[in-house]
């Protein structure tokens, strides 16, 4: 960030972090691609817990 985005950033009280790109793992994109599935094909998912 140049100096200019950094003043901007910190009067508007953020931080960096609030501009980088979370991490998504390999298993965020297997139940985000699950959920689009199911919601074309009309299909409702429930959640279950590992707690069980």
């Amino acid at each position: 960030m140049t100096d200019l985005e950094k003043s901007m950033v910190e009067s508007m009280g953020l931080t960096e972090d609030n501009f980088r790109k979370p991490k998504v793992t390999e298993i965020d994109r297997i139940k985000a691609n699950v959920d689009f599935l199911a919601m074309i094909s009309g299909v409702e998912l429930n959640e279950v817990s590992c707690d069980e």
